[in-house]
């Protein structure tokens, strides 16, 4: 029954994930707003509540701090290897875009390498720097999100006014249309109600296997929770917008660190930080890993490719992934 569920709520999440695409993309040519931009904030938000409503369980109801952290890493992880898997796996298209990040991709993968980086530390230090039970860097990391979010928008107008001027035209910011608006409401809805239940199935799932905390979190509840991402970076190359899939994986890597300062907020008991296991920082540090393999390659990367077919740069960063798999399975 548990698996019919699970079934029941993937299909629902690929449906609505790729109507949300598009009304993600028909909302770009409303507002003006560039589809890079579109995917950070309103993909990569929505496509990372369930990883927010997950971890936020798992530290309040649950009592499971190594399970949100794993989910938050493992999540992170997976995102990043979706787009490598995208050179692999979908069109030829796609394979040539996947080495040209544009500009705003760039800035928002150098403000992901930042945020990870910080909770790297956090990591490290175990807690030792805390307010009450707050940890310093779960402060550290809600300043960064904040401050790259102004970041990213200040640069977004800024681009929207150079190609206005560039054009002779001014932006377009037409009204939204009702239909619209439902539309983005309800897809959003569908996908977060059937990610909660992807997750409540794989906690199911895993308790039954006695692989523990770590490792669930970073496998099975992290590729469960990132379902939406993969669905909606999918259906973003395949309508041509590959900025959108792109701001969308590293929008929502920016917002799933940004949940660990909610996450430790709500962990009164002391430090999320605090009390994670070692091989936590590993995932997290082959996160910052993947997320610097992949922007180098989507700007200084080259076209080799093994037996003439598969981008030797995306068999690295999704060799790395499943190392970092089997690493955390061994260390369980």
């Amino acid at each position: 029954m548990i698996w019919i569920i699970f079934l029941l709520a993937a299909l629902a999440v690929l449906i609505s994930g790729h109507k949300l695409t598009k009304a993600g993309d028909e909302l770009a040519e409303v507002t003006g707003m560039s589809r890079g931009f579109i995917g950070v904030i309103l993909l990569g938000f929505v496509t990372s509540l369930p990883e927010l409503v997950s971890t936020l369980s798992a530290t309040l109801f649950v009592n499971a701090p190594n399970l949100a952290l794993g989910n938050i890493f493992g999540s992170n992880a997976a995102n990043l290897a979706i787009l490598a898997l995208l050179d692999l796996v979908i069109t030829r298209r796609a394979q040539q875009e996947r080495h040209r990040l544009n500009s705003e991709n760039q800035l928002t993968a150098y403000l992901s390498l930042i945020i990870i980086s910080l909770a790297v530390m956090g990591l490290a230090s175990q807690g030792f720097w805390h307010i009450f039970h707050l940890d310093l860097f779960s402060i550290f990391i809600a300043i960064a999100y904040i401050i790259g979010l102004q970041k990213l928008h200040k640069f977004q107008t800024t681009q929207e006014v150079d190609c206005s001027t560039n054009s002779g035209k001014s932006p377009s910011h037409q009204v939204v249309p009702q239909t619209l608006k439902r539309a983005l409401l309800i897809n959003a809805g569908v996908i977060v109600a059937a990610s909660i239940a992807l997750a409540t199935c794989a906690e199911h799932i895993a308790e039954i296997t006695d692989w523990g905390t770590t490792f669930v979190g970073n496998s099975l509840l992290a590729i469960a929770t990132s379902l939406p991402e993969i669905v909606v970076t999918f259906s973003a190359v395949k309508i041509g917008s590959f900025a959108m899939a792109a701001g969308n994986i590293f929008g929502s890597n920016l917002f799933n660190v940004a949940i660990l300062a909610l996450a430790d907020l709500v962990f009164f008991r002391s430090s999320i930080f605090a009390v994670a296991s070692k091989s936590q920082s590993l995932i997290a540090a082959i996160g910052l890993l993947m997320s610097g393999l992949y922007l180098f390659s989507g700007i200084y990367g080259s076209q080799r490719k093994l037996a003439g077919r598969w981008p030797v740069d995306s068999l690295l960063v999704v060799g790395v992934y499943f190392f970092s798999l089997y690493a955390l399975f061994a260390m369980r």
